[in-house]
C-alpha cells in the first residue's frame, strides 16, 4: 500500500474534551464553591458529598443537591459582594455541568463546537445576572437608601435585554 493510501485509512476528529473531564468538573468546582463560600464544615463535606454523587450517577441529581447545600451554607454565613457574585459564577456552572452529565458518557468525547452554545448561554446568563445581583446585594446593604439606583439599573438591564433579543424575535415572525 503506497503512503498515499495510508494517509487515507486514518479518521480526523475536531477538537474534543473527554467526558470524564467534563464529570470530574462538577465536584471540583463543588469543591471551590463550598471553600469559597460556605463557612460550616457540615456544609461544605454535604456540598462535595452531592457532587460526587452528581458525578458518579448523574441521574440521582446529585449535582442539584449540591446546589441546594451550596445555597443554604452560604446563607448561613455572611458573604460580602464580591464572594456573592463569585458564588452566582459557581451556581450557574454547577448547573451547566449538572445538566450536561447525564447525557455524556464517561468513556466519550465531546467535540468543543458541540459546547460552544452550551458556553454562548453561560456568558450570556453571567451577563445579565452580575448585575442584577450586584444591585441586590447593594439594597440589601445599603438598607434601601440606594432604591433609585437599583431603579435606574433595572431598566437598564431590560432594555438590554430587550435590545438584546429583539433582533432575533424580529427575523423568526
Amino acid at each position: 500500500m503506497s503512503a498515499r493510501g495510508r494517509e487515507l485509512d486514518g479518521i480526523s476528529m475536531p477538537p474534543a474534551v473527554p467526558g470524564a473531564v467534563l464529570h470530574v468538573l462538577l465536584p471540583v468546582v463543588a469543591a471551590a464553591a463550598a471553600q469559597t463560600g460556605v463557612d460550616i464544615i457540615g456544609w461544605r463535606i454535604a456540598v462535595l458529598v452531592f457532587a460526587v454523587l452528581g458525578m458518579l450517577f448523574p441521574q440521582t441529581l446529585g449535582g442539584w443537591l449540591s446546589i441546594g447545600c451550596l445555597a443554604v451554607g452560604m446563607l448561613l454565613g455572611e458573604p460580602d459582594v464580591a464572594v456573592t457574585m463569585l458564588m452566582v459564577l459557581f451556581v450557574h456552572l454547577m448547573h451547566v455541568l449538572s445538566a450536561l452529565l447525564p447525557v455524556v458518557p464517561w468513556r466519550g468525547r465531546v467535540v468543543l463546537s458541540a459546547l460552544r452554545p452550551t458556553v454562548r448561554r453561560l456568558l450570556l446568563g453571567q451577563l445579565i445576572i452580575q448585575p442584577v445581583t450586584l444591585g441586590v446585594v447593594l439594597v440589601q446593604q445599603a438598607d434601601g437608601t440606594v432604591i433609585g439606583g437599583a431603579v435606574l439599573l433595572g431598566a437598564a438591564a431590560v432594555v438590554g435585554i430587550v435590545a438584546l433579543f429583539a433582533p432575533s424575535v424580529r427575523g423568526r415572525s
